[in-house]
C-alpha cells in the first residue's frame, strides 16, 4: 500500500480539510500520514476566527521520527496552511523527498476575495511554494490571487490562458486543475493533460448555493488516484465525479448544516467499487 502525506488544517467541528480527507484516501486503498499546519476549533468561513492551536513543533518532531524510521512516500498533498512560516517549511519538506506526486492546492480564497486572516504576503508565499508542485488545483479566486489578477475576474478562456502564462513566467511548471468555475448553469473543472496542452473542461449542472470544503475533497481523491499510478486524466474524472456525489448528496441540506462540510457516504461508496 502506498503512502501519502497530508500537509493541511485539522478542523475539530465537521467535515473540512483533513476531516474528510482522511476517509477519502482511505477509501482509495491509500494509507494516509497527516500532517496536520494546524488544529482548529471550526472552519475558517463562517463560524468567526476559529480557535487554533499551533503544531508547527510536532509536525517536525514527527517527521523526523518518520524519517528515523525510513518510511517511504509516494506523494505530499498540501491545502490550507496559515503562516507563511510553516509554508517555508513545507517547501524544504518537498525539496527533501522530492516526490513524484506533489499536489498542493492553494488554498487561501474563494468568491472573490482572500479568506480572513490572509494578506498578500501569505499569497507570495503560496505563489513560491507552487514552483515545487507537480500539480495544483486553485478554484478561480486562487488562481487569480496567484497571477496577480483581480480575484472577482469573470471567467474566460482568454483570461484562463493569459493566467496560466503568467504562473510560467513566475516558475510554477506544475499543471493545473481549475475547479469550481461557475458557468451559466454550470460548474466546470479546468485542465491541462499535459504542462502546455490546451485546457480540457469538464462540466457539472451547477447547483445553487455554496458548498464547504468542496476544494479539499477534490484535490484528495486526485492526488490518491495520482499516487495509484492511474492516467492523470482518468484520475481528474475520477476527482470530478466523486466531488459531484458529494455535492448532490449535500444538497437537500440548508445553508447552516452545509457550514459543516459535505456529505460523504455516496462519495465513499463510489470510491470503495473501485477497489472490490
Amino acid at each position: 500500500m502506498k503512502t501519502l502525506m497530508i500537509a493541511e488544517d485539522l478542523t475539530a467541528l465537521g467535515q473540512i480539510s483533513l476531516a474528510n480527507a482522511l476517509g477519502v484516501v482511505q477509501a482509495q486503498s491509500v494509507r494516509p500520514a497527516m500532517l496536520p499546519t494546524a488544529l482548529l476549533s471550526t472552519q475558517s468561513e463562517c463560524f468567526g476566527t476559529p480557535v487554533a492551536l499551533s503544531t508547527e513543533e510536532w509536525l517536525e518532531n514527527a517527521l523526523a521520527q518518520w524519517l528515523d524510521m525510513g518510511e517511504e512516500f509516494a506523494g505530499i498533498l498540501i491545502g490550507y496552511v496559515g503562516q507563511t512560516a510553516l509554508i517555508d517549511k513545507l517547501s524544504v519538506i518537498i525539496d527533501h523527498f522530492s516526490l513524484p506526486v506533489t499536489v498542493i492546492d492553494p488554498v487561501m480564497g474563494d468568491r472573490g476575495s482572500l479568506y480572513p486572516g490572509l494578506d498578500e504576503d501569505y499569497v507570495v508565499a503560496v505563489r513560491q511554494l507552487c514552483q515545487k508542485a507537480t500539480v495544483i488545483t486553485p478554484n478561480w479566486t486562487e488562481l487569480c490571487l496567484l497571477a496577480g489578477y483581480d480575484p472577482t475576474s469573470e471567467c474566460t478562456q482568454e483570461l484562463l490562458d493569459t493566467m496560466v502564462e503568467q504562473l510560467r513566467q513566475e516558475g510554477i511548471s506544475a499543471r493545473v486543475i481549475v475547479t469550481g468555475i461557475l458557468g451559466q448553469g454550470t460548474s466546470s473543472t479546468a485542465y491541462q493533460a499535459e504542462k502546455d496542452d490546451q485546457f480540457n473542461w469538464l462540466m457539472a449542472p451547477r447547483i445553487p448555493g455554496h458548498f464547504y470544503g468542496t476544494g479539499d475533497l477534490f484535490s484528495a481523491i486526485l492526488a490518491s488516484q495520482l499516487v495509484k499510478d492511474v492516467p492523470f486524466e482518468r484520475a481528474i474524472q475520477v476527482a470530478h465525479e466523486g466531488l459531484r456525489l458529494a455535492i448532490v448528496q449535500t444538497a437537500p441540506f440548508d445553508e447552516g448544516q452545509r457550514r459543516y462540510g459535505l456529505q460523504l457516504s455516496h462519495l465513499l461508496a463510489y470510491l470503495t467499487s473501485f477497489e472490490a
